[in-house]
């Protein structure tokens, strides 16, 4: 049985009403795509309202934390997004000092990417956040419920990325 909400949980609810409250979804309710885009939708609003606006940094830093060097294009594959699409982000992170972008001398076409000590502590910082959310996340689920999940999500992404 799911753990019941939190008190913090249930009152950001109250007063909220669900589209679908008041309008027939019809077979709509069925397509696992709709579903996901809704609950994506729940989940990032959530998650933005706590983290603000660095949040969609976060997994970027946190992944240039783990892989010292990685390149933009392992980085692209990483979080699923097209690496010219990055670059105003990597420009961005660059830019506040956050990670450094650097030309290996054996690939004069790549840029190995490494966070700073700033990035470390603003990705520390975010951290905090995004693990409060996930924390709000986890009342909404048993522990099998989440593997189960995440293996489902990460089905989804295996079957669709081809």
């Amino acid at each position: 049985m799911p753990v019941k909400p939190s008190k913090k949980t249930l009152k950001a609810r109250k007063g909220r009403t669900r589209q679908s409250d008041s309008i027939d979804l019809g077979w709509l309710q069925e397509l696992i795509g709709f579903n996901l885009r809704i609950a994506y939708e729940a989940s990032a609003r959530a998650y933005l309202q706590s983290v603000a606006s660095t949040a969609p940094h976060f997994a970027m830093l946190a992944l240039i934390y783990l892989n010292p060097g990685l390149t933009q294009v392992a980085l692209s594959r990483a979080v699923s997004r097209d690496s010219s699409s990055l670059t105003a982000v990597l420009d961005d992170l660059c830019k506040r000092r956050l990670v450094t972008r650097t030309r290996p001398d054996h690939d004069r076409r790549s840029y190995e990417l490494r966070i700073t000590p700033a990035g470390v502590k603003a990705m520390e910082k975010l951290k905090q956040k995004v693990d409060a959310h996930e924390r709000e996340l986890n009342e909404l689920f048993t522990r099998q419920e989440k593997i189960s999940l995440v293996n489902m999500l990460q089905k989804i992404v295996q079957g669709l990325s081809g």
